[in-house]
C-alpha cells in the first residue's frame, strides 16, 4: 500500500490534489494530510475521507507527523500544490525501489512556468543518471527508509528540527542515501506542480528559501548553506531556451542569496 503524505498550509490547490488521489487507476493507498493551516483545509480532507492531523508545524515535522501517522509500505512525499496523472501510482506499483525520483511538469502558462518546465526537462533529458539524482529528488521511499532518515535527522537537529522549512526534501534524501543506494529514476511526467506563476511569487519563495537555511548553522548539515556548485546540462530549447533558463536561474539564484545574508 502506498501512504501518500501532504503537508498543508494554503490549500489553494488541496482539492485538485486530493481529487487527482480519488481518481487514481490504482486503488491501494491511504493519504495522510498534515494540516498547518486551518478549518478549510480540514473540511477539504473531510469531504474526501482522508486522515488529517492537525497541527501547527514547519515543513520538515509535517513530514515526520505524515509519516509517523502512516501504515502503508511504500511514502510517497506531496504537496498541496502537487496533482497526480491518473495512472501515477499504478506505473510506480511496478517500478519499486527504495527510492524513485520521478518527472514532474509544470502547470500554466506564464514565462515563469515554462521556465521551470523547460528547466525540469532539461534535467531529465540532458543529465545521466547519476546527475539527475543531483538535481531531482526521490518522491517515492521505502516507508522504513523514510522513518530511519527522519528519525536520524531528529537526532542530529535536536530543537532545531522543529524549525526547518527548506530544505526539508534534501535533508531526507541525504540521510535515505547514506541507508540505501537502490534509486530509480522514472522519467515520465507522473507529478504535475502548481509553482510560481510570476516573478514577484520567485523572489518571494526564494528569498525565504535563503533565510531559511540559516536553521542549518552549527548542525551537521551546515554544509548544505553552501552555494552547489553542481552544473545543470542543457540540451531542450536551444539559445533561446538557454536564455530563458539563465533568466530563471537569475530570478531565483539573486533573492536565494539575499535571504541567506540577510540579518
Amino acid at each position: 500500500m502506498f501512504s501518500i503524505q501532504i503537508p498543508a498550509l494554503h490549500g489553494k490547490y488541496l482539492r485538485e490534489v486530493l481529487e487527482s488521489i480519488r481518481e487514481q487507476t490504482f486503488q491501494d493507498y491511504e493519504v495522510v494530510v498534515v494540516n498547518s493551516g486551518g478549518g478549510v483545509i480540514s473540511d477539504i480532507v473531510h469531504e474526501y475521507g482522508f486522515k488529517e492531523v492537525r497541527k501547527d508545524v514547519k515543513l520538515l515535522e509535517a513530514r515526520y507527523l505524515a509519516n509517523k501517522e502512516s501504515r502503508g509500505d511504500y511514502a510517497f512525499l506531496l504537496d498541496e500544490t502537487r496533482p497526480l496523472r491518473k495512472d501515477a501510482l499504478e506505473i510506480l506499483s511496478k517500478n519499486l525501489h527504495d527510492m524513485v525520483i520521478i518527472g514532474e511538469r509544470e502547470l500554466g502558462d506564464s514565462f515563469w512556468s515554462r521556465a521551470a518546465q523547460l528547466d525540469k526537462e532539461n534535467i531529465m533529458e540532458c543529465n545521466s543518471p547519476e546527475a539527475v539524482r543531483g538535481f531531482a529528488l526521490p518522491r517515492l521511499f521505502k516507508r522504513e527508509l523514510l522513518t530511519a532518515s527522519l528519525e536520524k535527522l531528529r537526532e542530529n537537529l535536536r530543537e532545531k528540527f522543529s524549525q526547518v522549512v527548506f530544505p526539508d526534501h534534501e535533508l531526507i534524501y541525504y540521510e535515505a542515501s547514506g541507508f540505501s543506494n537502490d534509486i530509480f529514476v522514472i522519467k515520465d511526467e507522473l507529478v504535475y506542480h502548481y509553482g510560481d506563476f510570476t516573478l514577484k511569487e520567485i523572489v518571494r519563495k526564494y528569498y525565504r528559501y535563503g533565510k531559511s537555511l540559516k536553521v542549518l548553522k552549527d548542525t551537521p548539515y551546515s554544509f548544505m548553506t553552501s552555494v552547489s556548485r553542481k552544473r545543470r546540462e542543457i540540451c531542450v530549447g536551444g539559445i533561446k531556451g538557454r536564455l530563458t533558463l539563465y533568466i530563471l536561474y537569475l530570478a531565483r539564484g539573486i533573492p536565494f542569496l539575499f535571504g541567506k545574508f540577510s540579518l
